[in-house]
């Protein structure tokens, strides 16, 4: 390459000596006005002339060959690109771009090998989980593996199913997208302090703390409240035993606790209904059993018939309606009872500055442990408000079959009115904001103030006991087949986004197809298309792809590039209502585009009346690929696919170049790499002084 510099620089020297010596000679020709010097500068006219055409001619054909080669090699070396080398014909450089192509081919090759070798273990690794997904496909519980950030590491297509969120749920994206954070968030609380304390634990066996410390029972919803889910989570350890993420198995149990309301309405209205004429017939054989005279008699016997009647066709209407209904509990699971005096403990300390000491021998007891903590939770704080006192000791006490939960603190027994009025107050963070009435019901309880011994006074709560915790099956059999996971997401993300490894971030790649290319003139978006890209790898299952009307007519001359005529949106959504569901999809990922600019001030324009704000980090491909290729002058998406050996998809539709653009950040991702472009805030940089430049130039011309 030095010699092919310094070739054409020689020549340029000697045509830039030839010329200064030609004009001195042609200008003594013409002061001594003889012949010679006119010939003499004629002749090194000549000279340089040819030598200036040299000099072109090695350029063209020997420096920019040699240029471009350089280019390619750098590009091959870094990445795979699985085509010849892109060098002009007609050069200098004889055989060297084929023999340069042959040292690739051998690289290639190499690179092939490696590859087979690694894919035969990767198949043999997928034939194994495919044994297991073939055996596993008919199980119908949802399963979602969360790291302890509580980002979705994996989940099958029985929870994406049963939750119905295609748009939010995703790898990489938060579990308290499409599930209600606070039972979740208690449980695991509750796992995590047990499992730290189970070692030094004494007041249960080894069979009590491996079930506490692993696996726990609750209700939850999700995050619509649409669906009633009763869930099981489970610790996923590191080999050195540091819990690093957690397992949540869940099924739906909505219909179940429907029936369970509707048995309940039915047995009250047993209640309420029966009460008239069991009345009339208690006082009717009362009267019966004296002394009648036969007309008397007669009369009560008719009421008598006529309330059996009543009687007996309402049984039969009760027994009907009953056998409609499936047979079903409200989801209660074993719990310990210092775990869930622990959490009050917790929760109030941190809120309100109250000092819940618990006491006495803990239990298990058959509760649902999140409504239980916020009752006990909403409980005390009244009776904090009510009294002025600010210390309580919580305790469960072993009567029979019954635990009893009591509160107690300094000073006298509460009004029933009181209570009453407590228990009508509905808990925020409960499902469907249920009352402390409900919850106390629903566990088949009441709740009662009571005096004790020394001027004391407690809050009573009997609920039921559990005499031995069952430890659950090992079953041979795992959850659902895993449609989409990544397990490398279980490594906490500390550092902050603009630190972030490239390879390391959350994605979502998008592009636009609009009405026209001036979002300033009035053209509007008529489809939106993105790919979500985690940990470098494209999850094509994971896509967001939706048409728009845009309440204008589609130029046909638009229509001939991406193919959406008016016909084909006249029945779609517009902006306003497809925006927001791409900001769900979205979530708090970085967002990618060729040509970004463009594409987001079309998001920019209608996100005001969707009522969402595109405030997300932004990439561009285009701008990275400029800086990584700066000899280069066509970027147009196509030649910038095919330079990197990309394949183009559904060319001019938002999914098909969104696909496209997903593929190319990949490739680009290791040629910033070796750029040492390694994080978010230096390709941010590196995008914003490329922007800069572009500005510039556009300003020149």
């Amino acid at each position: 390459m030095q010699a092919a510099v310094a070739i054409p620089i020689l020549l340029a020297a000697l045509a830039l000596a030839a010329f200064a010596v030609s004009g001195v000679a042609l200008w003594q020709a013409v002061q001594l006005g003889g012949a010679v010097g006119v010939y003499m500068s004629i002749a090194f006219a000549v000279v340089a002339a040819l030598v200036a055409l040299a000099w072109a001619l090695l350029h063209v054909k020997l420096l920019k060959p040699l240029a471009a080669l350089k280019r390619e090699l750098l590009m091959q070396s870094q990445i795979r690109v699985d085509r010849p080398l892109a060098v002009d014909r007609g050069h200098l450089l004889n055989g060297l771009p084929t023999a340069v192509d042959k040292i690739l081919g051998t690289l290639r090759a190499a690179r092939g090998e490696t590859q087979e070798a690694v894919d035969a273990a990767t198949r043999r690794a997928e034939e194994q989980k495919s044994r297991l997904e073939a055996i596993l496909l008919d199980l119908s519980e949802g399963v979602i593996v969360c790291n302890l950030e509580h980002r979705i590491l994996l989940y099958n297509q029985a929870a994406a199913r049963i939750l119905n969120a295609r748009d939010t749920l995703g790898l990489a994206r938060s579990l308290f997208g499409v599930l209600t954070r606070e039972p979740v968030l208690l449980t695991l609380e509750l796992l995590l302090q047990r499992s730290e304390d189970a070692a030094g634990d004494e007041a249960r066996s080894t069979a009590e703390s491996t079930l506490d410390s692993t696996t726990r029972r609750f209700v939850c919803a999700s995050v619509d409240l649409a669906t009633l889910l009763q869930a099981r989570l489970s610790l996923v350890r590191e080999p050195s035993g540091r819990a690093s993420g957690y397992v949540l198995t869940f099924a739906d149990v909505g219909a179940e606790l429907e029936n369970v309301a509707q048995r309940d309405a039915l047995l009250r209205e047993v209640a309420m209904e029966w009460r008239r004429p069991l009345a009339s017939l208690r006082a009717a054989a009362e009267m019966l059993a004296g002394e009648l005279e036969a007309g008397e008699r007669r009369v009560f016997q008719d009421i008598v018939g006529k309330e059996i009647g009543t009687l007996d066709r309402s049984f039969a209407d009760v027994a009907q309606r009953y056998e409609r209904l499936a047979t079903g509990q409200w989801p209660l699971a074993d719990i310990y009872s210092l775990d869930l005096f622990r959490a009050v403990r917790r929760h109030l300390a941190d809120a309100d500055g109250i000092q819940v000491t618990p006491v006495g021998v803990p239990v298990w007891i058959h509760a649902d442990s999140h409504s239980l903590v916020l009752a006990l939770e909403h409980l005390i704080r009244a009776v904090a408000r009510h009294t002025a006192k600010a210390a309580f000791d919580i305790g469960a006490v072993v009567r029979g079959e019954y635990v009893y939960v009591e509160v107690v603190w300094d000073g006298a027994p509460l009004a029933s009115a009181i209570i009453e009025a407590w228990l009508a107050e509905p808990l925020k963070g409960t499902i469907g904001n249920r009352t402390v009435h409900q919850i106390v019901e629903r566990h088949g309880s009441e709740l009662w103030s009571q005096a004790l011994p020394e001027g004391r006074t407690c809050l009573r709560l009997p609920l039921r006991k559990t005499e031995q915790p069952r430890v659950p099956e090992r079953l041979d059999r795992v959850a659902p087949m895993p449609e989409l996971y990544d397990f490398d997401l279980f490594a906490p993300s500390t550092e902050a986004i603009r630190d972030t490894p490239l390879h390391k971030l959350n994605l979502v790649v998008f592009d636009t197809e609009t009405t026209g290319l001036r979002p300033n003139e009035g053209d509007e978006l008529i489809s939106v298309g993105a790919v979500r890209v985690v940990n470098g790898r494209i999850l094509t299952g994971e896509t967001f792809e939706r048409l728009i009307n845009p309440s204008r007519v589609i130029p046909a001359s638009t229509t001939r590039i991406h193919g959406i005529t008016t016909e084909m949106v006249r029945d779609k959504p517009p902006a306003h209502v497809i925006l927001p569901q791409f900001k769900s999809f979205i979530g708090d990922s970085v967002l990618v585009a060729y040509n970004a600019a463009f594409d987001m001030k079309f998001l920019e324009n209608g996100a005001e009346q969707a009522g969402v704000k595109f405030d997300n980090p932004v990439l561009d491909a285009l701008l990275l690929s400029m800086y990584l290729q700066p000899d280069v002058s066509d970027f147009s998406l196509t030649a910038t696919a095919e330079r990197l050996g990309v394949e183009v998809i559904r060319r001019h539709t938002a999914i098909g170049d969104a696909m496209t653009t997903a593929a190319i950040f990949v490739k680009l991702l290791d040629l910033l790499k070796a750029r040492g472009i390694e994080t978010l805030g230096q390709a941010a940089r590196i995008s914003s002084r490329m922007m800069e430049q572009r500005r510039q130039q556009a300003q020149l011309t």
